[in-house]
């Protein structure tokens, strides 16, 4: 049903609210405080008559009021105070205003009965109305801004404010993300008689839906309704994706199924409409849609003072929403008739320029939205009345899940960023065409880009602390300058991976808001000054650029609705708004003379040898000829950028304010952008970047360009000429090549951007050369070296970001947590910091909100000194690049001392290898001999989770034999031809880093590695990828998966310093992670640990050990549980007999006796930590062992039993001076290890013998 008197504003309620309002929680007689027998619609009844009385009263008096004034008496005690009567508030009136923070909230009214609720009345006559401030002073701020601030500030939640004309319940918006109300129009109410209306207005503001007091605010029946709309909400946003990747295959058939559709599947067939085009022409057709959806249930159609009539007249016969409802009337899907595909092309051109609707008084849009040939050929298409409906009905109506309700969903109340949903949908797939003439179907494929590039929408909680740590800054400044209008205005705000221009619109208000306050003087600004300083901020200072088409479109289609204004046309936004690669590309116009890099003639895989070499070679003198000479470009490359830059100033202060300007400057820009000067500087800098791209073989050798003739180039006055140029300008846009200095030259000239926030997609180093390809990683290896070569793309991503801002700018931007680990930290982080930029915000590992399961850590950075730094919300000196605050310098260099003190596992590269336990039991009955080849398989699981640290399956292990000697073992050596050479074959062809050529050896069998346990009966292990870090002794004769990291050590006392808490939050600094899971890697963990001296000697130190790895076993035993478990209930706060038998599955009396023995364990590794600790010498630290958050630690799973962080900062200060000290003076001889079984030396402990007696699955080896 239609209310048209009421307006939602923001996300205070859903309207579909007022269709069920009489099912609703509190609508029985008595809820409102009636009789049991009373009936609700006869009070309401009642209401209206007595209420039409009042209004008939009121306007008689009106008609008596004199000029000027604004009858504010009137207004309250003739209409407003008796109206609000009927609904049972007892109003009472304010002679003196509330103090909040040294300010006065002149609220005039309060309804005593419900928690004091703010009731702010002004006059019928008032010309400021509830929205603008009065030019007279006597308020400091409209009466809507009043009384929202005052809500904002107080305790209170809910608030009215009325001028006898309208009437609206405020919320406190400071819980929401942007301003919110409900609005009844009370002039059309009574003048039109709309008591359809009127009843919803008294069953929602009523007295009894408000708050009895504020403690109770949150029981109250509207506070209900608001928390179940925004539920409700948020679950049809949630399907929005679904519904338009519905409604766009829907579309796309519906089209090409069309019987006078010939046209259309004839450009199909012959190529002239590739699915590309087709899927963007369907795309522009959504996007249409979902804008309309969204302005017309925003009230945003006409200006504020368009007449009824003309609101009516669209409304009823040309509204998206009237073919919306027509959606819901199913006998209407006729798919003979086409006539509805046309009433939504009329509706559609009342937006163009020059359209009809200007007869109806609505302003053209114009712009690339809504442009005539933007639907291309659907534009002359037929579509079926059933296809389209169908396609409204999907994009208009939701299916509640538990109650199968159809509820119409709100777009109203759409946070626009939230098209971002839709983004990351439409990521997962691509288009194609299947079938041909009758049969043709457009459908998606699941393709590759999101997972592949990690590309995500990003939820509001990410973003905000970002903005918080960086614009924030940079708009303080701005309220201080001389002209903060004009400062405010200048700020230019960039997302390098925009998507779908989420976090640029988080931005842009941030910047509108105050920009508002400062136009008006209000703190409040009422909705419309804010939205004229958004558009402005829109058009003055945000820039966003992706390597996505789909994602540039979308981004402009969200920036339009948020901006959008009444009357006026879309904003200009493509020469803010680009498709490019952000990191391939040059930034700076001096980047130019620095040539054709050697780098890009390496041979990589495809690459003719001898032909890269040749080319190398040329290349090598061409640049030693111009080593001498100036790196800056030439006298003639800067007279082209000059002008470059003279022509973007003059267009980018060309007006646009009427659809004509728009397109004049559109036409202006495609002109600038394929003029002289641009296409010039565009061809001559693709050129170095291009001959990384190109492949170095015989076919290419007259297109690949050295440094000497690039620079030939540089003189000419017109765009180069040439083979070599011409494939250099195709790859170039091929690969969206992307120069920051001439794609927003203004910006570049003035320094850089003053902000660039944003979540670059991530992808691991090892996996960037695959998806992209090897030229794509050798540029980026060579354009931001040192990178180490290993480092995920986010690193890339941080290094062109920092090189884009100007000195002083901020860069916030979203990581995985490996932007603080290996080489991606070393490569991006330690980096930017030794080029003088400062970390003033992190927060290290935070969980990712909703279904991407993944940590990231939030970083924001400047290009200068900052006075203050945050880890979180903790205030600290500095932050490094580990993203803690123990000091700049934090590097730990590899010990020669290490070297050979831990490896990794076997890496088998074929399943076909492993054996479960019968099949191998199966092979060794069948033929013994096979013992000497089948063996145990431990793998990092088996160490976690068996009770005993016991491998589960087996393996087939021939070494190093031959094939000779291998095949004796028939029945082994047959297992690995069926199941590992038809995997093995394609590889080894492939002949793409081949570790092993014949199938039946294991990829890295590291038998060097293994010969140094040959002396030990066990060895100790770690599981490589481990949440618990839980080092422990195992039989040598088994091998090992890669999951494990093995360490030739028997002795106890290296057991107690690997498992202390010293080394624990060493790993943590220095490790790389899985996830949230710390990777023992030898190389970045151990090889810098400087281990303590005397240990061989220390016998207090190996004791500690021993007890603790014997205990532990045997805590193991009697509970059956791993170690991932035990150290579950190590570190639980909660700890109980209970939780250790619900853990355990023991019954009361076992879990009792674990209970105690996992708290002998915390003893027990105080003991240890002290014993190591003293080894080093460090009795002075007091360890303060306790439960103590781990900052490292993902945000949910942060607390620990372990030393404090206090003492944990001290021992790594010291562990890395020690490191420093020993790489200083290290010795060219390696430290002697002991080689004996100390433990056996050693006597019994005390007080373990209850494991022996009570374990009832104990086994001996």
């Amino acid at each position: 049903m239609n209310y048209p008197s009421i307006r939602v504003e923001g996300a205070i309620l859903s309207p579909d609210i007022f269709d069920q309002i009489e099912e609703l929680p509190g609508q029985k007689p008595s809820d409102f405080g009636l009789d049991a027998g009373a009936k609700v619609k006869d009070e309401i009844a009642r209401c209206w008559a007595d209420a039409q009385d009042y209004w008939r009263i009121f306007q008689r008096k009106l008609e008596t009021v004199r000029e000027g004034n604004n009858a504010t008496t009137e207004t309250r005690n003739l209409w407003i105070v008796p109206l609000l009567g009927l609904l049972r508030y007892d109003i009472e009136y304010q002679a003196k205003g509330t103090e909040i923070n040294g300010r006065i909230y002149a609220i005039s009214h309060r309804a005593t009965n419900s928690a004091n609720t703010p009731v702010q009345i002004i006059g019928s006559r008032d010309p400021a109305s509830l929205d603008k401030k009065p030019a007279n002073a006597a308020r400091r701020m409209s009466a809507h801004a009043l009384v929202q601030e005052f809500l904002n500030l107080h305790d209170q939640l809910y608030g009215l404010v009325t001028d006898g004309q309208v009437l609206r319940l405020l919320r406190d918006s400071s819980r929401l993300v942007k301003q919110s109300y409900l609005e009844f129009d009370l002039d059309r109410i009574f003048t039109d008689g709309l008591f359809a209306d009127f009843a919803i207005l008294y069953r929602m503001l009523h007295a009894t839906r408000l708050p009895l007091t504020n403690d109770k605010a949150a029981e109250s029946l509207i506070e209900r309704y608001h928390q179940d709309s925004l539920d409700q909400g948020a679950r049809i946003r949630e399907g929005l994706s679904n519904a338009v990747e519905r409604a766009i295959l829907d579309f796309g058939n519906g089209f090409l199924k069309h019987a006078e559709n010939d046209a259309l599947r004839a450009a199909v067939a012959n190529g002239k409409l590739p699915v590309s085009g087709y899927y963007q022409q369907l795309l522009r057709l959504i996007y249409r849609l979902l804008f309309l959806m969204v302005i017309e249930e925003r009230d945003l159609v006409f200006p504020v003072d368009a007449p009824r009539s003309q609101r009516d007249i669209h409304r009823k016969f040309y509204s998206v929403a009237h073919l919306r409802r027509l959606s819901e009337q199913r006998y209407l899907a006729d798919p003979r008739r086409c006539d509805l595909w046309l009433a939504l092309q009329a509706s559609f051109r009342l937006y163009e320029a020059d359209g009809p609707g200007v007869k109806l008084g609505i302003a053209p849009l114009a712009g690339d939205l809504f442009a005539p040939e933007v639907l291309g050929l659907l534009a002359g298409c037929s579509l079926g009345n059933d296809v389209l409906l169908g396609c409204l009905r999907s994009l208009g109506l939701y299916r509640h899940p538990d109650s199968g309700q159809i509820i119409r969903v709100n777009y109203a109340a759409l946070n626009v960023e939230e098209f971002g949903s839709v983004y990351e949908g439409l990521l997962e797939y691509e288009p194609e065409f299947v079938g041909e003439g009758s049969e043709l179907r457009f459908q998606f494929r699941r393709g590759k880009e999101r997972a592949a590039t990690g590309s995500h929408y990003t939820p509001d909680d990410l973003v905000q602390p970002l903005i918080r740590h960086s614009l924030d800054h940079l708009v303080a400044e701005c309220l201080e300058a001389k002209d903060p209008e004009a400062a405010l205005l200048e700020l230019r705000v960039a997302d390098i991976s925009c998507g779908s221009g989420h976090i640029l619109l988080a931005a842009a208000r941030r910047i509108a808001t105050e920009l508002a306050v400062v136009r008006t003087g209000e703190e409040q600004p009422s909705p419309t000054a804010y939205r004229s300083a958004l558009r402005d901020v829109i058009r003055h200072c945000i820039y966003g650029v992706d390597l996505n088409p789909l994602a540039v479109e979308l981004c402009k289609v969200a920036l339009w609705l948020e901006a959008h204004i009444p009357g006026q046309p879309l904003n200009f936004l493509d020469h803010h708004i680009k498709c490019g690669n952000a990191i391939v590309g040059f930034a700076r116009r001096e980047e130019l003379g620095q040539g054709v890099p050697m780098e890009a003639f390496k041979t990589l895989s495809g690459d003719d040898r001898e032909v890269a070499g040749i080319y190398r070679k040329r290349n090598k003198e061409d640049r030693k000829h111009h080593r001498q000479m100036s790196l800056d470009v030439s006298p003639e490359l800067r007279g082209h950028i000059a002008a470059v830059l003279d022509e973007w100033r003059q267009l980018s202060v060309l007006p646009e304010k009427t659809p004509a300007q728009i397109d004049e400057k559109k036409e202006r820009f495609a002109s600038f952008a394929q003029g002289q000067h641009s296409r010039l500087l565009r061809n001559i800098a693709d050129i170095p970047i291009a001959q990384f791209f190109i492949p170095k073989v015989s076919l290419n050798k007259a297109i690949l360009v050295t440094d000497r003739q690039f620079r030939g180039y540089w003189p000419g006055g017109l765009a180069p000429q040439g083979p070599g140029a011409d494939a250099a300008r195709a790859m170039g846009v091929q690969q969206r090549f992307f120069h920051w200095f001439l794609e927003f030259p203004e910006i570049m000239d003035r320094g850089g951007f003053d902000c660039i926030l944003g979540n670059p997609p991530y992808l691991g180093g090892s996996k960037i050369g695959t998806q992209f390809g090897p030229a794509f990683f050798q540029w980026l290896k060579t354009n931001y070296a040192p990178t180490g070569g290993r480092s995920d793309l986010v690193a890339y991503f941080f290094r062109r970001i920092y090189s884009l801002l100007t000195e002083n700018g901020f860069a916030a931007l979203i990581a995985t947590n490996t932007i603080s680990q290996g080489d991606t930290r070393k490569g991006a982080l330690q980096q930017i910091l030794d080029e003088n930029g400062t970390i003033n915000y992190a927060a290290p590992s935070v969980r990712w909100p909703g279904k991407a399961a993944v940590q990231v850590s939030l970083v924001s950075l400047c290009k200068g000194a900052q006075e203050t730094s945050f880890i979180g919300t903790q205030r600290v000196d500095s932050i490094n690049s580990y993203l803690d605050d123990s000091g700049i310098n934090t590097i730990a260099y590899k010990l020669p001392e290490n070297a050979e003190l831990g490896f990794l596992g076997s890496y088998l590269y074929g399943e076909g290898f492993i054996l479960g336990p019968a099949e191998a039991k199966s092979l060794c009955a069948m033929n013994p001999a096979n013992l000497d080849v089948i063996k145990p398989y431990l793998i990092g699981r088996d160490i976690n989770t068996h009770p005993e640290q016991s491998a589960e399956r087996y393996v087939i292990n021939f070494s190093d034999w031959s094939r000779e000697r291998a095949s004796k073992y028939a029945e082994c050596f047959q297992i690995l031809t069926e199941r590992v050479k038809p995997f093995r074959d394609p590889v080894v062809t492939a002949g793409k880093q081949v570790h092993e050529k014949d199938y039946w050896k294991f990829w890295d069998k590291r038998l060097e590695k293994y010969a140094t346990l040959k002396h030990l009966d066990e060895v100790l292990v770690v599981s490589r990828v481990s949440k618990t870090l839980a080092f422990t002794f195992v039989p040598r004769d088994q091998v090992f998966a890669d999951s494990v990291t093995i360490f030739p050590f028997d002795d106890p006392a290296y057991m107690a310093i690997l498992q202390s808490n010293i080394h624990y939050f060493w790993i943590w600094r220095y490790c790389t992670t899985m996830k949230t899971d710390p990777n023992y890697g030898p190389s970045n963990v151990l090889q810098n640990f400087p281990l303590p001296r005397g240990v061989e000697e220390d016998d207090d130190l190996r004791n500690a050990g021993r007890v603790y790895h014997k205990y532990r076993k045997g805590l193991m035993r009697v509970l059956w549980i791993g170690l991932t478990k035990t150290y579950n209930l190590f570190h639980a706060h909660d700890l109980s007999p209970e939780k250790v038998g619900r853990t355990s599955k023991k019954d009361p009396d076992t879990a009792a006796v674990g209970y105690e023995a996992v708290l002998e364990l915390r003893r027990l590794h105080i003991a240890l930590d002290v014993a190591v600790r003293n080894t080093y010498g460090w009795q002075d630290i007091d360890l303060e062992h306790n439960f103590h958050e781990v900052e490292s630690l993902p945000e949910n799973d942060r607390v620990r039993y372990t030393i404090s962080p206090t003492a944990r900062r001290e021992v790594l200060r010291r562990l890395l001076a020690e490191n420093h000290a020993r790489t200083k003076t290290e010795s060219k001889e390696l430290a002697a290890r002991p080689k004996r079984d100390s433990r056996q030396d050693m006597p019994a402990a005390d007080g373990l013998d209850l494991f022996s007696l009570t374990s009832g699955h104990s086994k001996s080896r």
